[in-house]
């Protein structure tokens, strides 16, 4: 093949990529949101206290966020065709098992350990493992940012669809429908050259020989634990996540205790949900042209101001208040993943990058997982939503202060 047919086949299979991890993780992103969609009914149906049944909820994201090494090590042993199976057959299998659940803890089971199994499968860790080997420099800023916008497409898609399978033929063919679209997505698998895909576009090193005769294959998870920069990068997800989903998953609900109809506060939360995909590529085309260090300080700005002006609204009901909140938090949420991810990439890049930036995915996970608890628990505690504010505030700062405070995050910009 000539050489110019060589790099358009190339390119075609590096969008083809992107394409397929887009879908993926719109997918799964999108069933783990729905989840809202599906509280009341299976409170009814069960006749549970809502916190047992939003605990699957947890369970699950919990889930997501831990098992995220193992999927990265499934990629780095077996490959993504395999790993991309196996999550859809769980993702599939677990749906389908829900629609049939006659007992509250089989849901535990088949939404919260299947769903949030295939969400670390079919998420960011071996999606952003295998964009790595597509794409460099500025594009794989940009690149990694259409793969993290799969979190508001899916929600945009998959969340209207749960909830009108509910309200039309119940919670149980909602599941159903749910698979459906799984199953839809699967044929995508076959566009892709799997060969050319796993072995990449990005030339990583070969092995190379040690002076005590034994091979340097590049990182090793080990050798990443005791690197400050994955501490660093570990933490930003983890902070970022607990304070932006104390807030956030109680959104609705405080709109509604300010006096605001239910369905006009699920609608403000959703208008975030529509600007969170700009926001995602927007904050990776500015990390390609103004740097990384400057978009990170400007995308916490936006989600500090954008959560006291959620606060504030409690002193003046004021649409100017309203308007900020949707703007600054729609167009600052998640803006961190693609920058972290491209960090990530360019400083343990190597044969083991999957296992490795699935680990530090863990702090995601975790971070979001305590964050909902604290937020909630606050709460409780003082009767009010104050607190709840003034964690967030805290914990987003301190997921800012990596970018600046780790030495090796400093010298790793695009």
């Amino acid at each position: 093949m000539p050489e110019d047919g060589v790099v358009k086949d190339s390119a075609r299979t590096a969008i083809l990529i992107l394409v397929l991890c887009f879908l993926l993780n719109a997918l799964s992103r999108g069933v783990g949101e729905s989840f809202a969609t599906f509280l009341l009914a299976l409170t009814e149906e069960f006749q549970a206290d809502r916190a047992d049944v939003a605990a699957i909820y947890s369970l699950q994201m919990m889930l997501a966020g831990c098992a995220a090494p193992l999927a990265g090590y499934c990629f780095d042993r077996f490959g993504p065709l395999r790993l991309y199976i196996g999550g859809l057959v769980l993702l599939i299998g677990g749906l389908l098992a829900a629609s049939f659940a006659g007992q509250l803890w089989q849901l535990y089971l088949f939404i919260g350990i299947g769903v949030g199994a295939s969400a670390a499968s079919l998420g960011n860790a071996p999606h952003s493992a295998l964009v790595a080997r597509w794409f460099d420099g500025a594009q794989l800023s940009r690149a990694m940012s259409v793969v993290y916008a799969a979190l508001g497409i899916g929600s945009l898609l998959m969340v209207p669809l749960a909830q009108f399978a509910i309200e039309t033929w119940g919670w149980r063919n909602a599941y159903l429908v749910l698979a459906g679209a799984a199953v839809l997505v699967t044929p995508a698998l076959l566009l892709i050259p799997w060969p050319q895909a796993q072995a990449g576009r990005i030339v990583v090193p070969p092995p190379a020989p040690r002076l005590d005769g034994g091979v340097d294959e590049g990182w090793t998870l080990g050798q990443a634990l005791r690197n400050p920069a994955f501490w660093g990068l570990a933490s930003v997800f983890f902070f970022t996540g607990a304070g932006m989903f104390s807030v956030m998953v109680q959104a609705v609900a405080y709109l509604v205790e300010l006096g605001y109809a239910p369905l006009q506060a699920a609608s403000i939360y959703g208008f975030v949900g529509v600007l969170t995909p700009l926001g995602i590529v927007g904050f990776a085309w500015a990390d390609g042209r103004i740097g990384r260090h400057p978009s990170a300080a400007i995308s916490y700005l936006f989600s500090l101001g954008g959560l006291a002006s959620l606060w504030a609204l409690k002193l003046w009901q004021g649409p100017v208040l309203l308007a900020a909140f949707v703007l600054l938090v729609g167009l600052s949420f998640g803006a961190r993943g693609p920058m972290v991810g491209a960090t990530a990439a360019r400083i343990f890049q190597g044969r083991r990058f999957g296992m490795i930036f699935g680990t530090i995915m863990v702090g995601s996970g975790l971070g979001v997982a305590l964050g909902t608890f604290a937020g909630a628990k606050l709460h409780d505690l003082t009767g009010g939503y104050t607190a709840v504010f003034l964690f967030s505030g805290f914990c987003v700062i301190m997921g800012a202060l990596p970018f600046w405070t780790y030495r090796t995050l400093r010298a790793h910009g695009p």
